[in-house]
C-alpha cells in the first residue's frame, strides 16, 4: 500500500527502524484497512478544505497497515475506489477522526466488504490490539515511546491498561489453549442432525385452498440451492416447480394460479419472479416471468392475479428515488413493455418513502417517509398524502397495517401503558383511538388476519409459548378445538385460504420439532403435511418445565428448566440469552438445549429483566442493569431451580452467546465458587469497546441508545471497567472457552482477542475457538460442528459425564 501526498511535503510514511523526531504540529497516524477485495485507492481528506486530500494506492486483500507522520487536524475517510466503481463516504461524521500532535493516533480500522457491483459495506471498528501488535513488531522503539491513542467517539482505556499489566506481544493463538480432544464416547446427538436447517423455509396456501407452495433448501457442494415444490391438496401430489441458486426470501399468492417469488441475499435488492400455474393436475405446467428491474413487492393483490404493486429504485438527474407502480405480470411481454415513470407512480407526491400500506382492495393508502432523519407516517390515496404523525418515538406508535377499507391504521403502542398493546389510529386526527387488545403486563407480539385481511386477533407469549387470542366467536371456537386436538403441544395457524376453510397449522413443543398439518375445516380433519426436521423423527428429546422466582426488587422472573434423562443429581448449564433487551427464551424445540440435554446436562434459561414479552416496565428495567440486576435475576431463578429439582450444585457451568456470553463471564466473576467453567460465544468482554467496535455504535442514534442502556463511557469509566470481564481478568479464575466469528460486526472479534490475550498473560489461557468467516451467528455447518464438539469436550472435561438414556 503506497501513499500519494500531493500537497503536504511534511506528510510521509515512517520507515521501520528510523530515528524519528516528530515535527512541531504533527502526529503519528496509524492507518489500517481491512478489505475482502483488492482496492485501487482510499482517499483521506482533511476537513474544512476543498482539495486537500491524500490517496492511499493499491490496497491488497486482507488487512493492510501503515504508519505516517501527518499535520495535526481533523480528517475523514472520503472515498473508496475499486475497479470500475467508487464509493463516496462524503461528509458523514462517522468517517471523521482527529490527529493530535505528538502522539500515536489510531482512528480504528476501516472495514470494507464488497456486496455487488453497486453496493458495499464500509464502517470503522476499533481493533486496537491488532494495531498495538503491529506497532510492537514493526516499530518497537516507537511503540515503546508512544501509547496508542484511539481517536473515535469514545476513549479506549485498554492500550494503557495493556501496557500497565504486561500483556506482552504474543499473537492470539500463542496465548490460547487448544480445545480439549473429543473423547472416544460418541455424541448422543450429532451436531449435523440438530443444526441442519429445517426442511421448510417458507410455506403458503393459495386463496382457493387447493395448492400449497413450499420453499426448501439443500446444500450442493459448498453452496445452497433453493427450490419451490407445489403440493396439490386434492390429489395429494407434490412436484418441483422452480429452482434457484439465490435465496428465496418471500413467497406470496396473487390469485389461485400466480405465485410471486422474491429472491435476494442480505443487503441486496430483491429480484422478483412470477410463477404462473398453467393447467390442472397431471397436465399442470409452471411458467416463470421476471420483473425486469430489481425492487420490492409491496402487495401481491390476491384479488387481482394479473397485477402486483411493486417498488423500484429510480435513478434520475436529480438523484435516486423510490417509485411504486401497479405492474401487469400476466406475461413477460407486458412486463418488458412497462414504462416506469413518476407520473404513473402510485406514490407520486412522496419522497424518500420506505414502507407502504394498502387496503384490502390493493390501493396504496399509507406510507412511512424519511425526512431529515425522522420517520413520518402519511396517509391518503391517488398520489395525495398528508402527514399523520412522526414515528421517532417507537413507544408512541408503530404501524403494521390498515383496516380493510384503509381508513384506520393498526399498530402497536406502549406510550403511558404498562405493556405493548394493539391499537388503531384515525389518520384524520393522528391520535390513538381504540385499544384493540391489551393484557396487563403482557406484550402483544403479532396481529392475526383472515383471508380477506380482516383483523381477527393478536398473539402473545404465555408460559413460554406463543398463543393466539381471537376476537370473533368462530375463530375462538376453532382455536379451542385445535388445542384439544393436540394436547401438550402448541398449535398456531400459519396460513389460510380466502374462505378460512383450509388451514396450515404449525404444531410443536419443546421436546418435539415442529410439524405442519393441513386442516380441512369442512371435513373436520387435520392431516400431517410436512415435518420440519424429518431426520429426527422417532427420537426422544427432553421437555422443558417452568421455574418461577422473584427478583430482589419484586419482579416475577420466569425461567425454563430442561432436564435430561440421566441419573440424578445432574450437572447444570445456566444458558443466558442475548439481547439483553427485547429478546427472550421460549419453550420450543431448541438445538442448543437439546444438544446439552443429550450430553446429560440440565439447562436453565432465564427471562431476566429486559426480556421481551413481560411488559414495558420489565423491559425498561433491563437498562443500566448489565452485569448487575440482570445477573441477580438469573441468581434468583437458579436458587429456585436448585431448591425444587435434583441438580448437582457442585457441577455447574455458565454459558451464553452475545450478551449471554458477557453474562456468563460476569457471573463467574461475581460468584467465583459457584461455577466450574464458562462458555462465552460472541460475547462482550469490554463494555467501552462495544461502543467503538459494534454496529450499534456506528450512528449517533445508536450511540444514544447504547448510553441509555449501558451507560456513558465518557463519564462512567470506572463502572464500565468494574463490570467488564476484560478489566476483571484476574478474577476470572475458572476454565474459559471463548468462541467467536471473525466477521462479527455486532460484537467485533476484538472483544475475544483482548480477553484471550489477558487471560493468557495471567497464565490461564482460554480455550479459543475461532470461527473463520462467521458473523454474529454461526451459519456454516463445518463451523457449527467445530464449535459444538469443542463445547461438548470442554463440558465433559469440567463437569464430567452424566449417564444418559439412549434417545432412539
Amino acid at each position: 500500500m503506497s501513499l500519494v501526498w500531493p500537497l503536504h511535503a511534511e506528510v510521509r510514511e515512517v520507515r521501520p527502524g528510523e530515528d524519528l523526531q516528530l515535527p512541531a504540529g504533527s502526529g503519528l497516524l496509524l492507518v489500517a484497512v481491512d478489505t475482502d477485495i483488492p482496492l485501487q485507492a482510499l482517499r483521506i481528506k482533511r476537513n474544512g478544505t476543498l482539495f486537500d486530500a491524500e490517496s492511499i494506492k493499491d490496497i491488497g486483500k486482507g488487512r493492510t497497515t501503515r504508519l505516517y507522520v501527518v499535520p495535526a487536524g481533523r480528517y475523514r475517510w472520503d472515498t473508496v475506489r475499486k475497479p470500475l466503481r467508487s464509493f463516496e463516504l462524503g461528509e458523514n461524521e462517522e468517517y471523521s477522526f482527529e490527529v493530535k500532535q505528538g502522539i500515536l493516533n489510531y482512528p480504528g480500522d476501516l472495514i470494507y466488504r464488497d456486496i455487488d457491483e453497486f453496493n458495499a459495506m464500509v464502517h470503522v471498528a476499533n481493533r486496537g490490539l491488532l494495531a498495538m501488535d503491529w506497532m510492537d513488531q514493526t516499530y518497537p522503539e516507537l511503540s515503546e515511546r508512544h501509547v496508542l491513542t484511539y481517536m473515535g467517539h469514545y476513549p479506549d482505556p485498554f492500550p494503557a491498561f495493556y501496557r500497565q499489566h504486561g500483556g506482552g506481544t504474543d499473537a492470539d493463538g500463542e496465548r490460547a489453549a487448544a480445545p480439549a480432544e473429543a473423547t472416544t464416547t460418541p455424541l448422543p446427538e450429532t451436531v449435523e442432525n440438530l443444526w441442519k436447517p429445517t426442511a421448510v423455509d417458507l410455506i403458503s396456501i393459495n386463496p382457493g385452498g387447493d395448492l400449497v407452495a413450499v420453499v426448501d433448501r439443500e446444500k450442493r457442494g459448498t453452496k445452497w440451492h433453493w427450490t419451490i415444490r407445489m403440493i396439490d391438496l386434492r390429489s395429494e401430489t407434490s412436484v418441483l416447480a422452480l429452482e434457484s441458486p439465490v435465496e428465496i426470501s418471500r413467497i406470496d399468492w396473487s390469485g389461485n394460479r400466480a405465485l410471486i417469488v422474491s429472491c435476494g441475499e442480505q443487503h441486496q435488492i430483491d429480484a422478483v419472479f412470477v410463477l404462473h400455474v398453467r393447467g390442472e393436475a397431471a397436465q399442470r405446467t409452471y411458467e416463470r416471468v421476471k420483473v425486469p428491474v430489481k425492487g420490492l413487492l409491496v402487495d401481491p393483490l390476491p384479488n387481482d392475479p394479473d397485477h402486483i404493486l411493486f417498488a423500484s429504485l429510480y435513478i434520475g438527474p436529480l438523484g435516486a428515488d423510490v417509485q411504486v407502480h401497479r405492474l401487469d405480470v400476466s406475461t413477460q411481454y407486458f412486463l418488458n413493455r412497462f414504462e416506469y415513470g413518476r407520473t404513473s407512480a402510485l406514490d407520486r407526491g412522496l419522497k424518500d418513502d420506505r414502507q407502504w400500506f394498502t387496503d384490502a382492495a390493493g390501493n396504496l393508502r399509507a406510507a412511512i417517509v424519511v425526512r431529515e432523519e425522522s420517520r413520518v407516517l402519511v396517509h391518503g390515496r391517488d398520489g395525495q398524502f398528508r402527514d399523520v404523525m412522526t414515528l421517532d418515538d417507537g413507544e408512541t406508535f408503530s404501524p403494521f397495517g390498515l383496516s380493510t377499507d384503509g381508513n384506520l391504521i393498526y399498530g402497536w403502542s406502549e406510550k403511558d401503558r404498562e405493556q405493548r398493546d394493539l391499537v388503531e389510529v384515525d389518520p384524520a386526527t393522528g391520535r390513538i383511538g381504540r385499544t384493540l387488545f391489551s393484557r396487563r403486563g403482557v406484550d402483544v407480539q403479532g396481529a392475526l388476519f383472515d383471508g380477506q385481511r380482516n383483523l381477527i386477533g393478536a398473539t402473545y407469549y404465555e408460559d413460554g409459548q406463543l398463543v393466539s387470542e381471537y376476537f370473533d366467536a368462530a375463530s375462538k371456537a376453532l382455536d379451542e378445538r385445535l388445542q384439544r386436538a393436540f394436547p401438550g403441544r402448541t398449535v398456531r395457524i400459519l396460513d389460510r385460504d380466502a374462505a378460512s376453510r383450509q388451514f396450515l397449522l404449525l404444531v410443536g413443543s419443546s421436546d418435539q420439532p415442529s410439524e405442519i398439518y393441513h386442516l380441512d375445516a369442512d371435513a373436520k380433519r387435520a392431516a400431517l403435511l410436512l415435518q420440519t426436521r424429518p431426520w429426527l423423527n422417532g427420537r426422544s428429546f427432553a421437555p422443558s418445565r417452568i421455574v418461577r422466582a422473584t427478583s430482589k426488587d419484586g419482579f416475577p422472573i420466569e425461567a425454563y428448566l430442561t432436564l435430561p434423562k440421566a441419573q440424578e443429581p445432574v450437572p447444570l448449564v445456566v444458558l443466558a440469552h442475548g439481547g439483553p433487551i427485547g429478546v427472550r427464551d421460549s419453550r420450543y424445540f431448541d438445538p442448543e438445549v437439546q444438544f446439552l440435554a443429550a450430553l446429560g446436562y440440565a439447562v436453565l434459561q432465564v427471562n431476566f429483566r429486559g426480556s421481551e414479552g413481560y411488559g414495558s416496565k420489565f423491559r425498561a428495567a433491563g437498562k443500566r442493569s448489565y452485569g448487575t440486576l440482570i445477573e441477580d435475576d438469573i441468581d434468583a431463578a437458579l436458587a429456585a431451580a436448585l431448591a425444587a429439582h435434583a441438580l448437582d450444585r457442585e457441577r455447574m457451568c455458565a454459558m451464553g452467546s452475545s450478551y449471554g456470553g458477557y453474562s456468563a463471564l460476569v457471573s463467574a466473576i461475581r460468584w467465583p465458587e459457584r461455577f466450574r467453567c464458562v462458555v462465552s460465544m460472541a460475547g462482550v468482554s469490554d463494555r467501552t469497546l462495544f461502543f467503538t467496535a459494534s454496529d450499534s455504535g456506528r450512528s449517533k442514534e445508536g450511540r444514544k441508545e447504547l448510553e441509555e442502556a449501558i451507560g456513558d463511557p465518557h463519564t462512567e469509566t470506572e463502572s464500565m471497567q468494574a463490570y467488564s470481564p476484560l478489566y476483571r481478568y484476574r478474577d476470572l479464575t475458572v476454565p474459559v472457552l471463548l468462541a467467536h466469528g471473525t466477521e462479527d460486526f455486532r460484537v467485533d472479534y476484538e472483544h475475544t482477542r483482548r480477553l484471550a490475550r489477558m487471560l493468557g498473560a495471567a497464565g490461564r489461557p482460554p480455550i479459543l475457538v475461532t470461527l473463520e468467516g462467521e458473523a454474529h451467528g454461526v451459519e456454516d455447518q463445518a463451523n457449527q460442528k467445530k464449535l459444538w464438539e469443542a463445547v461438548a469436550a470442554f463440558l465433559r472435561a469440567n463437569l464430567g459425564v452424566a449417564p444418559v438414556a439412549r434417545s432412539h
